[in-house]
């Protein structure tokens, strides 16, 4: 891309962009998504817990299985998206201050005024939630006028979250244009080349297709040592054997790893599993919690009841004793 630092020409007091590309056409000012933003999202999970209609799950959920128990899950889902996109917002401004510097320092008639938005290595940067983001703000306006209006085109990649497409991991790289392209449809043209010369320079190709279409995987970071707990959650995610059940097959699923944590727990069981059919228990409860809070079923709904253990015993073969201390649950 023939790109030219502009710190090396310029002063570091001066507003300016990042690199200049291909001859000065293109204007590319760099930002990097350092923070992981988790002490915004805690401090607003911690607020929304003190109201009467927050769910209760087990363990972590995601934050539409969450919400959508709520009264206004419309409202509470856009003050998630405003916590998470304060930290882009803030780019923004001033990605469009350093490139509007830059077209007054360097004028040219046709100029390319990008920023190349980074996910240093944070989960919660999902990229069609970044599109949204990025293409909402790049919408908004004051008197008429664009917010931003030095910015022809966002870029945001990140090598955090993939798929995969025709056996290749694939990696996000998605372009969200701003008010420049609406009148400078040329400039479309250009954004193509710097991906044709980004997929040529790492030798691979390109897919093109709407980031709400593309099922994007966080990918995992996995230590050479991890407790057992992170072992079985990272087992699920990688294989979610459970997914394409009913709901009331995973509730089976989970009476059944209940019926042998009691008879592990209870001191006055009539019968106590062995090593491996507990750890088998614990793990199977492991990933029920996890497909619960996939699929946003609250502790409420999976209620435990004894007609459901004495099926879930007899599910399991357990001896007659059992299948009586269960059915005498509610009488204790």
């Amino acid at each position: 891309m023939g790109g030219v630092d502009l710190d090396a020409i310029q002063s570091s007091e001066v507003l300016r962009a990042d690199f200049a590309c291909l001859s000065g056409l293109i204007a590319l000012e760099i930002k990097s998504l350092e923070e992981d933003g988790t002490e915004r999202m805690d401090n607003l999970t911690d607020e929304l817990r003190q109201r009467p209609d927050w769910p209760e799950f087990l363990g972590s959920a995601p934050v539409q299985a969450m919400t959508r128990h709520m009264d206004d899950p419309e409202a509470v889902n856009a003050k998630f998206v405003n916590r998470i996109g304060r930290a882009i917002v803030n780019h923004l401004k001033k990605a469009n201050k350093q490139l509007g510097a830059h077209q007054n320092n360097f004028p040219r008639k046709n100029l390319v005024r990008l920023m190349l938005l980074i996910n240093e290595d944070h989960e919660l940067y999902e990229p069609a939630l970044i599109a949204h983001i990025v293409q909402r703000a790049l919408k908004r306006t004051k008197d008429g006028r664009p917010l931003y209006p030095n910015i022809d085109t966002v870029i945001f990649t990140s090598e955090r979250h993939a798929t995969v497409k025709n056996g290749q991991v694939v990696f996000p790289l998605i372009a969200v244009e701003g008010s420049g392209l609406e009148t400078d449809i040329w400039k479309r043209t250009i954004v193509d080349h710097l991906f044709e010369r980004w997929a040529n320079w790492t030798h691979t190709p390109t897919y093109k297709g709407n980031p709400k279409d593309v099922a994007f995987t966080t990918l995992d970071h996995v230590p050479e040592k991890m407790a057992r707990q992170d072992l079985w959650r990272l087992q699920y995610r990688r294989r979610p054997y459970m997914a394409h059940i009913s709901d009331e097959d995973l509730r089976d699923r989970f009476d059944e790893a209940m019926a042998t944590s009691m008879l592990t727990m209870h001191k006055h069981a009539p019968v106590k599993p062995s090593i491996a059919v507990r750890d088998q228990a614990i793990i199977l409860f492991t990933h029920v919690m996890m497909e619960m809070s996939e699929r946003g079923i609250t502790a409420p709904k999976f209620a435990l009841e004894s007609k459901r253990l004495v099926a879930a015993a007899g599910r399991l073969n357990m001896p007659p004793p059992v299948v009586t201390w269960f059915e005498s649950m509610d009488r204790r």
